[in-house]
Protein backbone atom coordinates (compact mmCIF):
# COMPACT_ATOMS: atom_id res chain seq x y z
CA UNK A 1 0.00 0.00 0.00
CA UNK A 2 1.16 3.66 -0.41
CA UNK A 3 3.01 5.67 2.08
CA UNK A 4 0.55 7.74 2.19
CA UNK A 5 -1.99 4.99 4.01
CA UNK A 6 -4.18 4.94 6.72
CA UNK A 7 -4.03 0.76 7.01
CA UNK A 8 -1.02 -0.45 9.76
CA UNK A 9 -1.66 -4.07 10.43
CA UNK A 10 0.37 -3.76 13.93
CA UNK A 11 -1.09 0.05 15.38
CA UNK A 12 -4.66 -1.15 14.10
CA UNK A 13 -5.53 -4.24 15.96
CA UNK A 14 -4.84 -5.91 19.38
CA UNK A 15 -2.77 -7.77 17.58
CA UNK A 16 -0.66 -8.51 14.13
CA UNK A 17 -1.52 -12.70 14.46
CA UNK A 18 -5.28 -11.60 15.01
CA UNK A 19 -4.87 -9.32 11.92
CA UNK A 20 -3.61 -11.83 9.85
CA UNK A 21 -6.47 -14.32 11.06
CA UNK A 22 -8.90 -11.60 9.81
CA UNK A 23 -7.20 -10.93 6.63
CA UNK A 24 -7.42 -14.81 5.78
CA UNK A 25 -10.73 -14.77 6.34
CA UNK A 26 -11.87 -11.49 4.54
CA UNK A 27 -9.63 -12.77 1.29
CA UNK A 28 -11.29 -16.55 1.43
CA UNK A 29 -14.69 -15.20 1.68
CA UNK A 30 -15.73 -16.90 -1.68
CA UNK A 31 -13.39 -17.55 -3.61
CA UNK A 32 -15.23 -18.98 -6.34
CA UNK A 33 -17.60 -15.63 -6.64
CA UNK A 34 -14.84 -13.44 -7.02
CA UNK A 35 -12.49 -15.72 -9.26
CA UNK A 36 -15.76 -15.96 -11.77
CA UNK A 37 -16.06 -11.85 -11.75
CA UNK A 38 -12.18 -11.88 -12.30
CA UNK A 39 -12.64 -13.93 -15.22
CA UNK A 40 -15.84 -12.16 -16.62
CA UNK A 41 -13.28 -9.05 -16.63
CA UNK A 42 -10.89 -11.34 -18.74
CA UNK A 43 -8.11 -11.94 -16.62
CA UNK A 44 -6.88 -14.93 -18.58
CA UNK A 45 -3.83 -18.13 -17.78
CA UNK A 46 -0.72 -16.89 -19.04
CA UNK A 47 -1.23 -13.21 -18.05
CA UNK A 48 1.29 -11.41 -16.15
CA UNK A 49 -0.59 -9.56 -13.08
CA UNK A 50 -0.17 -6.75 -10.70
CA UNK A 51 -1.47 -6.92 -7.72
CA UNK A 52 -1.35 -3.76 -5.56
CA UNK A 53 -1.80 -3.78 -1.48
CA UNK A 54 -1.07 -7.17 -1.59
CA UNK A 55 -0.66 -7.71 1.82
CA UNK A 56 0.08 -10.74 3.70
CA UNK A 57 -0.51 -12.84 0.46
CA UNK A 58 -3.69 -14.56 1.38
CA UNK A 59 -5.85 -12.99 -2.17
CA UNK A 60 -2.39 -13.78 -4.12
CA UNK A 61 -2.79 -17.30 -3.28
CA UNK A 62 -5.93 -17.57 -4.77
CA UNK A 63 -4.97 -15.13 -7.84
CA UNK A 64 -2.00 -17.12 -8.61
CA UNK A 65 -4.36 -20.46 -9.04
CA UNK A 66 -6.01 -18.41 -11.68
CA UNK A 67 -2.60 -17.32 -13.90
CA UNK A 68 -0.51 -20.97 -13.22
CA UNK A 69 1.56 -20.04 -16.45
CA UNK A 70 1.65 -16.50 -15.42
CA UNK A 71 3.31 -14.23 -12.97
CA UNK A 72 1.89 -11.93 -10.18
CA UNK A 73 4.03 -8.99 -9.05
CA UNK A 74 2.86 -7.95 -5.54
CA UNK A 75 2.99 -4.27 -4.26
CA UNK A 76 3.08 -3.76 -0.89
CA UNK A 77 4.58 -0.89 1.36
CA UNK A 78 4.65 -2.77 4.64
CA UNK A 79 7.54 -4.73 4.70
CA UNK A 80 6.29 -7.31 7.48
CA UNK A 81 3.84 -7.96 5.44
CA UNK A 82 5.83 -8.47 2.29
CA UNK A 83 8.16 -10.89 4.33
CA UNK A 84 4.92 -12.82 5.83
CA UNK A 85 3.77 -13.09 1.84
CA UNK A 86 7.01 -14.46 0.87
CA UNK A 87 7.10 -17.11 3.64
CA UNK A 88 3.39 -17.66 2.77
CA UNK A 89 3.36 -18.33 -0.57
CA UNK A 90 6.81 -20.08 -0.63
CA UNK A 91 5.07 -23.31 -1.18
CA UNK A 92 1.66 -22.53 -1.82
CA UNK A 93 1.69 -19.81 -4.75
CA UNK A 94 0.66 -21.60 -8.28
CA UNK A 95 2.55 -19.61 -10.38
CA UNK A 96 5.56 -17.30 -10.01
CA UNK A 97 5.51 -14.28 -7.55
CA UNK A 98 7.57 -11.34 -6.89
CA UNK A 99 7.58 -8.88 -4.36
CA UNK A 100 8.11 -5.20 -4.42
CA UNK A 101 8.20 -3.26 -0.84
CA UNK A 102 6.90 0.14 -2.35
CA UNK A 103 4.46 2.67 -2.13
CA UNK A 104 0.97 2.41 -4.67
CA UNK A 105 1.61 5.83 -5.97
CA UNK A 106 5.44 4.85 -6.66
CA UNK A 107 6.49 1.46 -7.54
CA UNK A 108 9.08 1.77 -9.68
CA UNK A 109 8.18 -0.58 -11.74
CA UNK A 110 8.46 -0.02 -15.19
CA UNK A 111 5.79 1.36 -17.85
CA UNK A 112 3.01 -0.86 -19.67
CA UNK A 113 4.17 -4.07 -18.26
CA UNK A 114 1.41 -5.88 -17.09
CA UNK A 115 -2.00 -7.35 -18.67
CA UNK A 116 -4.12 -7.23 -15.61
CA UNK A 117 -4.02 -5.42 -12.45
CA UNK A 118 -6.11 -6.18 -9.21
CA UNK A 119 -6.49 -4.39 -6.15
CA UNK A 120 -8.81 -5.72 -3.09
CA UNK A 121 -10.07 -3.23 -0.27
CA UNK A 122 -6.74 -0.45 -0.93
CA UNK A 123 -8.41 2.64 -1.78
CA UNK A 124 -10.35 3.28 1.17
CA UNK A 125 -6.96 3.39 3.29
CA UNK A 126 -4.67 5.82 0.67
CA UNK A 127 -4.71 9.41 0.93
CA UNK A 128 -4.02 9.65 -2.37
CA UNK A 129 -5.95 7.36 -4.54
CA UNK A 130 -5.49 9.75 -7.79
CA UNK A 131 -1.94 8.77 -7.73
CA UNK A 132 -2.37 5.81 -6.76
CA UNK A 133 -4.98 4.76 -9.92
CA UNK A 134 -2.53 6.74 -12.09
CA UNK A 135 0.89 4.50 -11.04
CA UNK A 136 -1.55 1.57 -11.74
CA UNK A 137 -2.66 2.76 -15.58
CA UNK A 138 1.10 3.94 -16.61
CA UNK A 139 2.21 0.07 -15.46
CA UNK A 140 -0.60 -1.57 -17.44
CA UNK A 141 -0.05 -2.25 -20.68
CA UNK A 142 -2.13 -0.39 -23.66
CA UNK A 143 -5.77 -2.04 -23.93
CA UNK A 144 -5.01 -3.88 -20.08
CA UNK A 145 -7.68 -3.91 -17.72
CA UNK A 146 -7.52 -3.05 -13.96
CA UNK A 147 -10.25 -3.99 -11.31
CA UNK A 148 -10.95 -2.24 -7.77
CA UNK A 149 -12.69 -4.76 -5.49
CA UNK A 150 -13.42 -1.67 -3.35
CA UNK A 151 -15.33 -1.00 0.08
CA UNK A 152 -17.84 1.01 0.88
CA UNK A 153 -19.13 0.97 4.91
CA UNK A 154 -22.31 1.50 3.86
CA UNK A 155 -22.53 -2.16 2.20
CA UNK A 156 -20.01 -4.02 4.20
CA UNK A 157 -22.10 -5.11 7.59
CA UNK A 158 -26.06 -6.03 6.36
CA UNK A 159 -27.64 -7.23 9.25
CA UNK A 160 -30.59 -9.17 10.13
CA UNK A 161 -31.59 -7.67 12.88
CA UNK A 162 -30.33 -4.64 12.76
CA UNK A 163 -27.77 -3.78 14.95
CA UNK A 164 -27.73 0.19 15.73
CA UNK A 165 -24.70 0.56 18.20
CA UNK A 166 -22.48 -0.97 15.37
CA UNK A 167 -24.22 1.36 12.94
CA UNK A 168 -23.02 4.07 15.78
CA UNK A 169 -19.23 2.36 15.78
CA UNK A 170 -19.27 2.44 11.77
CA UNK A 171 -19.78 6.10 11.58
CA UNK A 172 -17.10 7.17 14.07
CA UNK A 173 -15.04 4.79 11.44
CA UNK A 174 -15.73 6.52 8.75
CA UNK A 175 -15.43 9.92 10.28
CA UNK A 176 -12.04 9.37 11.68
CA UNK A 177 -10.74 7.54 8.20
CA UNK A 178 -12.32 10.84 6.67
CA UNK A 179 -10.15 13.23 9.56
CA UNK A 180 -6.80 11.52 8.31
CA UNK A 181 -7.37 11.67 4.39
CA UNK A 182 -9.10 8.37 3.97
CA UNK A 183 -12.35 7.88 2.62
CA UNK A 184 -14.55 4.58 3.77
CA UNK A 185 -16.83 5.00 1.06
CA UNK A 186 -14.34 4.65 -1.63
CA UNK A 187 -15.74 2.75 -3.76
CA UNK A 188 -18.78 5.17 -4.62
CA UNK A 189 -15.89 7.44 -5.60
CA UNK A 190 -13.86 5.18 -8.23
CA UNK A 191 -15.79 5.80 -11.28
CA UNK A 192 -14.94 9.47 -10.90
CA UNK A 193 -11.05 9.08 -9.70
CA UNK A 194 -10.52 6.43 -12.72
CA UNK A 195 -12.03 8.61 -15.35
CA UNK A 196 -9.59 11.56 -14.05
CA UNK A 197 -6.69 9.10 -14.24
CA UNK A 198 -7.20 8.22 -17.62
CA UNK A 199 -9.62 5.11 -17.49
CA UNK A 200 -11.71 4.24 -19.80
CA UNK A 201 -14.72 1.30 -20.41
CA UNK A 202 -15.14 2.09 -16.12
CA UNK A 203 -18.24 0.02 -14.86
CA UNK A 204 -19.44 -1.64 -11.80
CA UNK A 205 -20.54 -5.19 -10.49
CA UNK A 206 -20.31 -6.58 -6.81
CA UNK A 207 -20.03 -9.60 -4.78
CA UNK A 208 -22.38 -10.57 -2.51
CA UNK A 209 -21.33 -12.64 0.68
CA UNK A 210 -23.15 -13.53 3.22
CA UNK A 211 -24.20 -16.05 6.39
CA UNK A 212 -26.24 -18.56 4.49
CA UNK A 213 -23.44 -19.63 2.55
CA UNK A 214 -20.81 -19.88 5.44
CA UNK A 215 -22.38 -19.45 8.53
CA UNK A 216 -22.00 -16.55 11.20
CA UNK A 217 -18.93 -17.44 12.19
CA UNK A 218 -16.81 -17.45 9.34
CA UNK A 219 -17.92 -13.72 9.36
CA UNK A 220 -17.48 -12.98 13.35
CA UNK A 221 -13.51 -11.48 12.49
CA UNK A 222 -15.12 -8.61 10.65
CA UNK A 223 -17.18 -7.32 14.03
CA UNK A 224 -15.37 -9.01 16.46
CA UNK A 225 -15.66 -6.66 19.80
CA UNK A 226 -11.68 -6.79 20.17
CA UNK A 227 -11.50 -4.81 16.83
CA UNK A 228 -13.77 -2.18 18.78
CA UNK A 229 -11.19 -2.39 22.02
CA UNK A 230 -8.16 -0.42 19.51
CA UNK A 231 -10.91 2.49 18.98
CA UNK A 232 -11.32 2.56 23.00
CA UNK A 233 -7.34 2.79 22.98
CA UNK A 234 -7.32 5.78 20.39
CA UNK A 235 -9.91 7.58 22.30
CA UNK A 236 -12.30 7.22 19.47
CA UNK A 237 -14.92 5.37 21.09
CA UNK A 238 -15.88 5.27 24.98
CA UNK A 239 -16.04 2.43 27.22
CA UNK A 240 -20.01 3.00 27.26
CA UNK A 241 -20.07 3.01 23.94
CA UNK A 242 -17.90 -0.34 23.15
CA UNK A 243 -20.13 -1.81 26.14
CA UNK A 244 -23.21 -1.11 24.35
CA UNK A 245 -21.81 -2.49 21.29
CA UNK A 246 -20.81 -5.76 23.03
CA UNK A 247 -24.50 -6.23 24.30
CA UNK A 248 -25.44 -5.55 20.37
CA UNK A 249 -23.43 -8.25 18.73
CA UNK A 250 -24.73 -10.46 21.60
CA UNK A 251 -27.88 -9.67 20.90
CA UNK A 252 -27.53 -9.77 17.40
CA UNK A 253 -26.30 -13.64 17.32
CA UNK A 254 -28.53 -14.84 19.90
CA UNK A 255 -31.61 -13.94 17.56
CA UNK A 256 -32.56 -17.17 15.86
CA UNK A 257 -32.92 -15.17 12.14
CA UNK A 258 -29.55 -13.99 12.43
CA UNK A 259 -28.25 -13.10 9.01
CA UNK A 260 -25.21 -11.16 8.01
CA UNK A 261 -24.43 -9.87 4.53
CA UNK A 262 -21.64 -7.97 2.84
CA UNK A 263 -21.46 -6.37 -0.32
CA UNK A 264 -18.39 -5.89 -2.38
CA UNK A 265 -18.55 -3.35 -4.91
CA UNK A 266 -15.72 -4.57 -8.34
CA UNK A 267 -14.90 -1.84 -10.56
CA UNK A 268 -13.04 -2.79 -13.67
CA UNK A 269 -11.87 -0.23 -16.20
CA UNK A 270 -9.45 -0.45 -19.23
CA UNK A 271 -5.92 1.68 -20.49
CA UNK A 272 -6.77 3.01 -23.52
CA UNK A 273 -4.74 1.81 -26.72
CA UNK A 274 -1.80 3.49 -27.54
CA UNK A 275 -2.41 5.81 -31.10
Amino acid sequence: MSSATLYNARKDNISLDAELGRLHNQANMNVAKESRILTACGLRDGMSVLEVGSGPGFVTEWLSALVPNGSITCVEIDPVLVKHAEEYLRDRAKCKCSFVAGSATKTDLPDNAFDFAYTRLVFEHLTEPLAAAGEILRMLKPGGTAVFAEGDFSLNSISNPFVPEAERIREKIVQLKKSHGGNAMAARRMWFILKSAGFRDIDYDAIVFHSGEKGLDWFYPQFDPDRVKALVKMGVVCDEEYKEYCAGIDGFLNSEEAFFMRVLPVISARKPEMG
